[in-house]
């Protein structure tokens, strides 16, 4: 899985369940989508839920008008 990919399930991951969730590089460098980060891992990113439905939905809207 690319890093890209990784982030994009991590993301999709963390609204749809509402916990956290890190991208990080295993020992043997695969990138990954995980709850808990083992020791031997390197993080990469923390991607937290957004706070509520309403967060989400504006957090949509400020990027698209950012892409725009």
């Amino acid at each position: 899985m690319t890093k890209e990919r990784a982030r994009h399930y991590a993301k999709a991951l963390a609204r749809g369940m509402g916990i956290t969730f890190y991208v990080v590089r295993s020992r043997g460098g695969r990138f990954l989508a995980v709850q808990i980060p083992s020791d031997d891992c390197e993080i990469l990113a923390r991607i937290t839920p957004p706070r509520s439905v309403h967060d989400s939905s504006q957090s949509r809207h400020e990027q698209a008008r950012s892409a725009a």
